[in-house]
């Protein structure tokens, strides 16, 4: 009986530790997106609302230079790099094409993607890209 115990107290131990793991990956999906369009009629920016169909997967990074990653779904590149892993408070940073802030703790994610406006006309015409900020929610895979 003893043994018997012991092998369930490992077990539970074992059973627990694992649980307390933090996930490698995530799958976010935007709720509400905003930010602003360019009407080529009256050459002029307006705000606008999107349709809420940005969905990304953050990852572990295989790069060393990174600690996570985040991928457009659809997209084996990443368009975001996360140079440090989560902090105390389960907050993530990452930059790159996109800037994304999420909390795992909470499963909630800001995406920023700061391209067009300002940077129109450098090659691009106006309007080409249109700023946009995005919150949604993310779900361990």
């Amino acid at each position: 009986m003893n043994t018997l115990c012991r092998i369930v107290c490992l077990l539970v131990c074992l059973f627990a530790a694992s649980g307390a793991q933090a996930a490698d990956s995530y799958l976010c999906v935007a709720d509400k997106t905003t930010g602003f369009a360019y009407d080529a009629n009256r050459k002029a920016w307006h705000s606008a609302d999107f349709r809420s169909e940005k969905k990304f997967a953050i990852t572990r990074s295989k790069h060393k230079s990174y600690a996570w990653e985040a991928k457009e779904v659809g997209d084996a590149r990443p368009a975001a790099t996360c140079e440090k892993d989560f902090n105390e408070a389960g907050n993530l940073f990452c930059t790159g094409v996109f800037d994304l802030r999420f909390n795992r703790r909470q499963q909630r994610f800001l995406y920023a993607y700061p391209i067009g406006y300002w940077s129109d006309g450098v090659g691009t015409r106006e309007g080409e890209n249109t700023p946009a900020m995005a919150i949604g929610r993310c779900r361990e895979l």
